[in-house]
């Protein structure tokens, strides 16, 4: 018995493992400038979605970086924003005064990175925050939200690998890619 009624031989790749790491390596040079007077920077990622650009992305970083992650739910099982935010774990030591760079998987609707960057902001009193997403998709958007960092932007398509998932599977691939309608 199947347990997914897609394969992954039907996907269609959107984006390689050599762009995704080539613009990572970008992205992370960005970021080094930004926050380059910082004594350290406190990097916040989004459970499980940006995992594996978190992963990649600390590794290119100079400054000294302290790893935190909280769980936010949108999607559920659905390829579509439910457009309710249900924080499932915000569990975070005090940011006061820190830098911090948020990091996500996609933003699409704006309702996530909105959330997120105001209870950082409201909750934590960091001295700055940064954002940046892999997959940026501007289509979606219902909420207007700051990116500082954009990876690429993509179409209205659901996509999944390199940390996405469809019903929690497809997270492993070390690429990006959709299934065609």
């Amino acid at each position: 018995m199947a347990i997914l009624d897609r394969t992954q031989d039907q996907l269609v790749t959107l984006l390689t493992e050599e762009q995704i790491q080539q613009r990572i390596k970008e992205l992370a040079e960005k970021i080094n400038n930004e926050f380059a007077d910082s004594q350290e920077l406190t990097v916040v990622g989004v459970l499980c979605g940006s995992i594996l650009f978190l992963s990649d992305l600390v590794k290119h970083l100079k400054m000294p970086v302290q790893l935190e992650f909280i769980r936010l739910s949108s999607y559920g099982n659905e390829q579509s924003s439910s457009g309710k935010i249900k924080p499932v774990d915000l569990t975070l030591p005090s940011l006061e005064g820190k830098d911090v760079l948020l990091v996500e998987d996609i933003v699409d609707t704006g309702l996530t990175a909105t959330f997120l960057f105001d209870y950082i902001k409201i909750q934590h009193k960091a001295r700055k925050i940064k954002f940046v997403t892999l997959l940026n998709k501007l289509c979606s958007r219902v909420k207007p939200v700051q990116v500082d960092f954009i990876g690429f932007e993509i179409d209205d398509k659901f996509v999944v690998g390199y940390g996405l998932d469809y019903k929690g599977f497809y997270r492993n691939l070390p690429y990006v890619g959709y299934f065609p309608l």
